[in-house]
């Protein structure tokens, strides 16, 4: 059963310094939610190693923040080369943050990007009986194969526009604030000085 929510949701790009966010987010997940994002059986090793390679230039990810908790995460990354027009999708929402309408908002973002960035089709794999994540795909017009015992949807973006670039470029400015925030707040709560004291609140 899914937790109340008190707090406002906050959607951001993650950059390199949410690296210990993104970490934290993936070891939360439980097993079921781990073979249904990567496919198989993620250890915490293995999960701890993806989350330090995984913020790349050429990947653009996408997360949603309850606090200083990132409870959601999308992630695009290009195939192939850098003028690719095919990218791969995966979503993660942690278990206690499901059926609150997350996975649409950061489709909805991560589908923006694509097009900002001329990619004109997007592959998403999920297992077979991954019904709510083959339902968010279909809310966005995907075409869904099934190979055995997984599921590849296909979703055809549309042209970037002047409204979809500014959308996205709004979307970042308002995001700075918050995200400077956490991280001194981060920085503070771990103590971090260069003289190895504790930190001055900000």
């Amino acid at each position: 059963m899914s937790r109340t929510v008190t707090g406002q949701i906050i959607y951001r790009k993650l950059m390199p310094l949410d690296r210990d966010a993104l970490e934290t987010h993936l070891i939360a997940l439980d097993g079921d939610s781990r073979r249904a994002r990567f496919g198989m059986v993620a250890t915490d090793a293995f999960l701890r190693e993806y989350a330090m390679r995984c913020i790349t230039l050429n990947a653009t990810i996408h997360g949603a923040f309850l606090d200083d908790q990132l409870i959601g995460v999308a992630e695009l990354r290009p195939m192939g080369n850098l003028f690719a027009e095919d990218a791969e999708l995966a979503f993660s929402v942690l278990p206690d943050h499901r059926n609150r309408g997350i996975g649409s908002v950061l489709f909805g973002r991560v589908l923006r990007s694509a097009r900002n960035r001329t990619l004109a089709r997007l592959h998403m794999n999920c297992l077979r009986y991954n019904a709510p994540m083959r339902a968010l795909a279909r809310k966005f017009a995907a075409e869904i194969h099934v190979e055995h015992d997984q599921s590849v949807a296909l979703v055809a973006t549309p042209p970037r526009s002047i409204v979809s670039l500014l959308g996205e470029a709004l979307d970042d400015a308002s995001a700075w604030p918050s995200q400077i925030w956490a991280w001194q707040r981060g920085a503070y709560a771990t103590g971090i000085t260069s003289k190895g004291k504790p930190a001055h609140r900000i």
